[in-house]
Order: C-alpha cells, then structure tokens, then sequence
C-alpha cells in the first residue's frame, strides 16, 4: 500500500577521490519540499508534502515530520525510524502505532552508475569569489532516473528529480530542499514520544526505494 507521508529524501552529497565516491552527510537536517505523482491500482494520485527531516547515519535512526496532501486530503504524520531496534513509529492525530523495519539503514553512496553532468555557480558568476556551486548528477537505479543536484561547498543538498516506473506504474518525484545544516541540533527528535511508551510492533514496514530519494538497496550502492 502506497504510504504518502513518508515521502523524503536523504539527498547530502560528498565528492570524495573520484567520481564514483559521492555519498551522504553521516548526519543532517533540513526542510523538503516534495511532489510526488503515481498510480494506485492504475488510478493516478498526487501527493504534496512538506518535511522536517533528520538523518543520523551514525545511529542508524531517521526523523520525519511530514504535513502534505493527496488528492486534495490534508493528512499530518511523524516517523521516528530507528533501525538499530529494527523499529519505525508511525504518530497520527496523538496516535503512535510501531512496525518491525524490513529493511536496513539505507547506504549513503550513489551507485557506480551516477555521473556527473555539469556545474553552475549560483545566479551563474563564474567563479568562486564565495559564490555556492551547484553540481548535478544522473543515474537510474532499476526503472528510475535520477537527477540530483547539491550545493558542493557546503555538501547539503539542492534538489532532485526521479521519472520512470516503479512498480510497473508510472511515477515522477521532485523535490527542493531548503535551511539544510550538518549535524543534530536536538537529539531528541529521534525520542518516542509518549504516547509511544506502550506500542509493541505489529506487522512489518518496507520503505519502497523511491521514498529515501538518493539512498539506494545496498546491492546497488557504491561497495
């Protein structure tokens, strides 16, 4: 079942020695804004999200708070994911609800595949002279193409794009990410809340590819 809510994307860049070593922030924060359009049961849904989102590479533990809309119906939900307790909390309308994580923490590299496509400085002066760079890259990893693009000298990202299919429906994501910032400024966004103290998982959660953007399965993943 498609989960609109959990639409984000883990997008920090770091050009490493050579092309193929392009990974994420280990941890970072930042606003997203998210358009995703799909199918479900071949009937087309759109969904429009804004996201606080927290990645901590180094705990393993992803936070999401994300407000949005599908097909014109507002809907409010946070996820606290936190895969060294193989665990994702699911908090709705004061709710909280927990399922086993089926999938491991998403790597931080592109695949080999990506490549760099071109470069521009912001507002297009050509040199540095405390400008911001923009790189972008394209790649696909199985049906999907990607295009990213991520501001270099500060390693955070700007924005991407995903068109193919998935699930053998057709699908289109963009996203801008905005007041991105290196590190955790408040730990305990990844703490359950309250109303989490007494639910037990039930029922497993697999995060589909496309919802962690530029995190790939590791069999695709740079080794």
């Amino acid at each position: 079942m498609f989960k609109p809510a959990v639409i984000f994307v883990s997008l920090v860049l770091i050009v490493g020695g050579d092309i193929y070593d392009i990974c994420t922030s280990l941890q970072w924060e930042g606003i997203q804004f998210v358009v995703t359009g799909t199918e479900e049961a071949g009937i087309p849904t759109m969904i429009q999200n804004l996201i606080q989102f927290s990645f901590d590479a180094n705990n393993s533990r992803i936070a999401a708070s994300t407000s949005g809309f599908q097909d014109g119906h507002q809907f409010q939900k946070d996820f606290l994911f936190l895969y060294q307790q193989k665990t994702v909390y699911v908090i709705e309308e004061g709710k909280c609800h927990a399922e086993y994580l089926d999938n491991a923490f998403p790597p931080h590299c592109l695949p080999s595949n990506f490549t760099w496509t071109w470069w521009r400085t912001w507002y297009g002066f050509p040199k540095m002279d405390g400008q911001l760079w923009i790189f972008g890259y394209v790649g696909h990893v199985n049906d999907l193409q990607y295009h990213v693009q991520l501001f270099l000298e500060f390693m955070t990202p700007a924005s991407h794009q995903i068109f193919g299919k998935y699930n053998n429906e057709p699908f289109y994501q963009t996203t801008e990410v905005v007041n991105t910032t290196r590190g955790i400024k408040n730990p305990d966004v990844f703490s359950p809340p309250p109303s989490c103290k007494d639910a037990k998982p039930q029922g497993t959660y697999k995060t589909p590819v496309y919802l962690l953007g530029a995190t790939f399965p590791r069999e695709s993943a740079v080794p």
